[in-house]
């Protein structure tokens, strides 16, 4: 059974916001390289794919994900 967390991360039409950073133009580079070994059209995607895992795997170790809520 999913939990409500999990099922609002899966619902396409969530809202989005906008984030600027600054990486090395080596990370970048790298990032490019990598993006199609794994699937993705560009290191954007492999981006997101990245913050996205570190994000799951930390929420899953911390006892404050049981109290995060998401709103719609």
């Amino acid at each position: 059974m999913l939990s409500d967390r999990l099922k609002n991360r899966l619902m396409r039409e969530r809202p989005m916001v906008a984030v600027s950073l600054q990486l090395p133009a080596d990370v970048v580079k790298s990032m490019q390289a990598i993006a199609p070994l794994h699937g993705f059209s560009d290191y954007k995607t492999l981006l997101k794919s990245y913050i996205s895992e570190g994000l799951r795997r930390d929420e899953a170790r911390s006892p404050i994900a049981t109290v995060l809520t998401y709103r719609r």
